[in-house]
């Protein structure tokens, strides 16, 4: 039996949480990655599958932290305890003659219709104080990640997407206007347990959460690992939604290394940010503090063994 069973849903993730297992190995934690297949039609998805870990039939969700805020917000003691990602990951691209974000103002971005992303962008041009006019466009008509076509079409002007799609959005013409660093936790891979299950499996999730500071190291420092995974242990899965051609573990290494953060720590901002991205669904979140779904006792315990110690007052030398 592994010490702990990590759940997903979205193949996207599987490099990283493949890289999470092999660290955990190497420290002495058997780490099981278990996905969650269940749709609308057949069962849970989205916020419902929370519903597992509430009832403890797993240890950690690996996602979905911005819906999981509302089982906080109704008393189920869900607590965060790192994220690999301190930033909104999706990029934004643009038609043909669009050189900045100030050009898009009064014009049409192609929204996708499913999870943060049907909402963030009403949230981020509030922030820029700008308005668009924003278009949800069904997946059942463009295909996964395809709501680019619209913009590519001349229909639309703009659209934010994963950069791990956007190969064909530049094939087709599109291009990339970078956008400021925008601070959101709880993006990508964030683990998330019950109070319970921290308290009481404690030293298995101090490893893991050294495990997931060592696996943002591997992305940056060693990506023959890295590259490894995604070509032997990853690559079904990937072939989902991918097309598996010579290069790709090195492209899709470098895309899923840009989205990384130093270290897997959310900033105060971050939670903030991916609090308000809820409010138009669930304003009663209104009503949580977000911080108290973190419990950064692990980051800071993983940092203290990282980190030098500093002498005591006794140890400094004498002047």
């Amino acid at each position: 039996m592994s010490d702990l069973q990590v759940m997903y849903r979205d193949v996207d993730r599987t490099p990283y949480l493949f890289v999470l297992r092999d660290r955990a190995r190497q420290l002495g934690l058997d780490l099981e990655i278990v996905r969650n297949q269940r749709s609308p039609k057949s069962g849970a998805t989205g916020e419902e599958w929370g519903e597992l870990l509430e009832h403890e039939e797993i240890d950690f969700l690996a996602e979905n932290y911005w819906g999981l805020q509302s089982y906080r917000n109704r008393g189920v003691p869900f607590v965060a305890v790192a994220g690999n990602c301190d930033r909104w990951t999706e990029e934004l691209f643009v038609r043909p003659g669009i050189t900045r974000v100030e050009d898009l103002a009064g014009k049409r971005m192609a929204v996708r219709p499913t999870g943060p992303g049907a909402v963030f962008p009403n949230m981020w041009l509030e922030d820029l104080g700008m308005t668009m006019e924003l278009v949800t466009i069904p997946e059942k008509q463009t295909g996964r990640w395809g709501h680019w076509k619209v913009v590519a079409s001349g229909e639309f002007d703009a659209c934010l997407m994963s950069a791990l799609y956007a190969e064909p959005a530049l094939q087709a013409g599109l291009h990339e206007v970078p956008i400021d660093y925008y601070p959101f936790a709880g993006g990508n891979v964030s683990l998330t347990t019950t109070e319970h299950i921290a308290t009481t499996k404690r030293d298995a999730v101090q490893t893991l959460v050294d495990a997931m500071f060592l696996t943002n190291d591997a992305f940056r420092t060693d990506p023959a690992t890295v590259q490894r995974i995604i070509r032997d242990e990853a690559a079904e899965l990937l072939s989902e939604h991918f097309t598996l051609e010579p290069g790709f573990p090195e492209r899709f290494h470098a895309l899923l290394r840009d989205e990384l953060a130093e270290m897997p720590v959310p900033t105060a901002a971050g939670v903030n940010n991916a609090q308000r991205i809820r409010f138009s669904t669930n304003p009663e979140l209104r009503a949580l503090n977000p911080m108290l779904m973190w419990d950064l006792s692990f980051a800071r315990a993983t940092l203290a063994k990282r980190t030098p110690a500093r002498p005591t007052p006794a140890q400094k030398p004498a002047l």
